[in-house]
């Protein structure tokens, strides 16, 4: 089976000279495979290495030179990832490019990546030749998002979130459950339970580890514009 070279008018847009050293993170080796099987095909991509946890991809980095590094978003429950592995990437290789590549797609999962130092976000549901364009903007100054997302960036979406809203995510981060919260609170089940599902519908969560995820983005924007 031969592997067929797409053209490299898909980095038409470039300013800099040589190939692209990337570098890619992700705990599922048939996504890792694929990602890797599509970059080989553009002549002016170079592949330095794989990994599917975070340990040995750092050690890598640290010995090679590296422009780009592709990482998932979530790894395995006892590896580091997310906001807090951007924000050690971008301390230990301030030049490094990070593109998150991932099916956490929802706004404020993005925002905060953003904000810990990621220069952009590829979803999984997107076209492979994304990953492409998203090389390509990060190498030359730009920000890679898909389609539509920059608009929805703008605003903080936690300050759409009511105070007792808020009361109730910040005790889930704290590890409490409903049962805890409303007898703290001296709220019926109920109201928690209301209250807890509409700010997950308002910040795009779905589920209690997706918040946790966020723990540290979330309270570092309380003091910004979240209600007290």
């Amino acid at each position: 089976m031969t592997t067929r070279q797409l053209p490299d008018r898909l980095m038409s847009a470039r300013t800099y000279t040589g190939s692209v050293r990337v570098a890619l993170l992700d705990d599922h080796a048939l996504v890792l495979k694929g990602l890797i099987a599509h970059l080989e095909k553009i002549p002016s991509i170079l592949i330095v290495g794989s990994h599917g946890a975070s340990q040995p991809f750092r050690a890598m980095l640290a010995a090679m030179p590296v422009d780009v590094a592709l990482i998932d978003y979530s790894l395995a429950m006892d590896d580091i990832d997310g906001v807090a592995l951007i924000k050690l990437l971008r301390a230990s290789h301030p030049a490094l490019r990070i593109l998150v590549v991932s099916a956490h797609g929802s706004r404020l999962v993005i925002r905060s990546l953003l904000q810990a130092g990621a220069h952009g976000f590829v979803a999984k549901s997107q076209e492979p030749d994304e990953i492409i364009r998203a090389i390509d903007a990060v190498m030359t100054g730009r920000e890679y998002l898909p389609p539509g997302i920059m608009s929805g960036l703008i605003d903080n979406p936690m300050a759409g979130l009511s105070p007792r809203e808020w009361e109730v995510v910040r005790c889930v981060l704290e590890g409490l459950s409903v049962t805890q919260i409303a007898n703290k609170f001296n709220r019926s089940l109920k109201t928690v339970s209301t209250q807890k599902t509409a700010a997950y519908r308002k910040l795009a969560i779905g589920a209690d580890n997706e918040l946790h995820m966020l723990r540290a983005y979330l309270l570092e924007s309380d003091s910004e514009v979240l209600p007290k």
